[in-house]
């Protein structure tokens, strides 16, 4: 293409382009291989998003569309954060799916929406899930009341 667009009566391509399409093109190529060969974001993919059918080029951009919505609610990518346990059909990553944790409880706190966002963006800073963040808030005042603290804070 770029000869194409260099020497135009020489005849290089039957098909032109323009340079702004091609160009960079070899960068985009290897990064695509390098997400590719990354196992780990390979398997996150396939346990999110690997049932998925489409009957069309609609549809495939509707998956397409939720998982970048997924996505963009995590503060990083959710396949770097450590695994719980082991599964071949279900994802046990912290970020995304800790609440399948088998020692994972459903705990409710009384928290303004402000304090729950703010806590929210503190645990994805942290790179971690609500209940691991919450459960060493628990044990921390549950240690704090053992040894004869008042409000169990550090």
């Amino acid at each position: 293409m770029d000869l194409h667009h260099r020497y135009p009566k020489a005849g290089f391509a039957t098909r032109a382009m323009r340079p702004e399409v091609y160009v960079g093109i070899t960068r985009r190529v290897e990064r695509v291989q390098r997400e590719i060969a990354d196992m780990d974001r390979r398997e996150w993919f396939r346990l999110h998003y690997g049932g998925e059918r489409h009957r069309n080029k609609t549809e495939l951009s509707e998956i397409l569309a939720r998982c970048k919505v997924e996505l963009r609610g995590y503060p990083h990518h959710p396949w770097r954060t450590p695994k719980l346990g082991k599964s071949r059909n279900v994802c046990t990553r912290l970020m995304c799916c800790g609440y399948q944790h088998p020692k994972a409880q459903d705990l409710v706190a009384f928290l303004e929406r402000e304090e729950r966002e703010a806590f929210q963006r503190a645990v994805f800073n942290e790179r971690a899930h609500e209940g691991d963040v919450l459960g060493r808030l628990i044990r921390e005042y549950l240690l704090g009341k053992e040894r004869g603290g008042d409000d169990g804070g550090p």
